[in-house]
Order: C-alpha cells, then structure tokens, then sequence
C-alpha cells in the first residue's frame, strides 16, 4: 500500500517532465561544448584560407604577423568568434533555463501534493 501511495505521489506527468528537463540540461551541454569547437573551426579555417591564398599568390603565409598588421581585421575575427560563442552561451543558458524551471515545476508540484497530505494526518 506504501508502494501505492508513492506511485500516485510521483506520477506520470512528472517522470515526463523531469525526462524533458533532463533531456534539456544534456542538450544545453552539448550545445555548450559544439559552440566552443564552432569558435575554434572559424578560427582554423581562416587561418587556412589565409594560408592557401598567400599560397596561391607564392608569398609567405604569415598569418599571426598579418593581425598584427592589421588591427582592424584582427578585431573584426575576434567579433566574428566572440559572437559565435556568445550564440552557444545563450543557447546554453535557455536550455539550463528550461531545466530549471521544469525541475521547479514538479517540486511546487510535489510540495502542493504533500501540504494536504500532512494536513489530513494531523
């Protein structure tokens, strides 16, 4: 009969949801983790097409000496991969929110089932 009660008080509805949040709280990682190798592979591939186009021309690829030539460039790839890892921030946090929130939910939910419950024994 305990066994009953405790599968009445944790049902269905809220296994679900903490599915869903859990799901959420992986894919915010994930996310996380494929953003931070995004900054990374737009960084590699402008240094290789820099590369090959220096290459091309028959001049030294000097990558590292051409942002320090030129600062404006420089700053503008470091917006380009500042924004990229911003975008995996805020899709982190939205989905951490999620998870949170949802978890949230079926605490309220657990606390409003065991208020009655302790009222009536009493």
């Amino acid at each position: 009969m305990t066994d009953n009660t405790a599968d009445e008080f944790f049902t269905a509805d809220h296994d679900r949801l903490a599915r869903i949040a859990n799901i959420a709280n992986v894919v915010a990682w994930i996310a996380f983790v494929v953003y931070i190798i995004l900054v990374g592979a737009k960084f590699v591939e402008v240094q290789n097409s820099f590369t090959f186009q220096r290459g091309v021309l028959g001049q030294e690829p000097n990558f590292w000496g051409m942002l320090s030539q030129k600062p404006l460039y420089a700053a503008s790839l470091f917006i380009n991969m500042l924004s990229i890892f911003l975008q995996g921030v805020v899709y982190w946090l939205v989905l951490k929110g999620i998870s949170l929130g949802l978890n949230m939910i079926i605490e309220i939910d657990l606390d409003n089932k065991e208020k009655p419950q302790g009222d009536s024994n009493e």
